[in-house]
């Protein structure tokens, strides 16, 4: 059985563990065959995991409020501010997964997680690096206010 014989949730567990415990060479392994696959369907449907799975990590923290709308603050490490539209579009599309997920927005999350995995293969690899990396983060940290890098 391979890692693609499973479901992309577990697939998602997998490489989160694996990013944890620092086996990198399976992370760019596995991606690098999700993103060999041309229209990109599995490298947007575990995007849309990891961004649903930090939404829920995320809600856990706040208090429950069915007409909240959630929204991101983009700034440097040093607490500059940054408009959103010089962040590169991959991760920008990844952000607003995110938030879109968040909001229970299940379409715009969708249509987002689809431009988030567009470019090349290469680009594709680091948005998912990226979001694994948030996925960490929030797992890692359990303060009601969240600060997710952007590398």
């Amino acid at each position: 059985m391979t890692d693609f014989d499973t479901g992309i949730g577990d697939l998602a567990e997998r490489l989160v563990t694996a990013t944890r415990t620092g086996d990198h060479d399976y992370v760019a392994d596995v991606l690098a065959k999700l993103t060999a696959d041309d229209p990109r369907t599995r490298a947007s449907a575990l995007l849309r995991d990891l961004v649903d799975t930090g939404a829920r990590m995320i809600r856990a923290r706040t208090r429950e409020n069915d007409d909240a709308l959630y929204t991101f603050d983009v700034t440097t490490e040093y607490d500059e501010p940054v408009h959103v539209d010089i962040v590169p579009p991959a991760p920008r599309a990844a952000l607003r997964a995110l938030a879109a997920s968040l909001n229970r927005d299940a379409v715009d999350r969708d249509i987002h997680a689809v431009l988030a995995t567009r470019g090349t293969p290469d680009e594709v690899v680091t948005v998912l690096v990226q979001c694994l990396l948030w996925t960490l983060e929030l797992r890692d940290t359990r303060t009601p206010a969240v600060r997710l890098n952007c590398f």
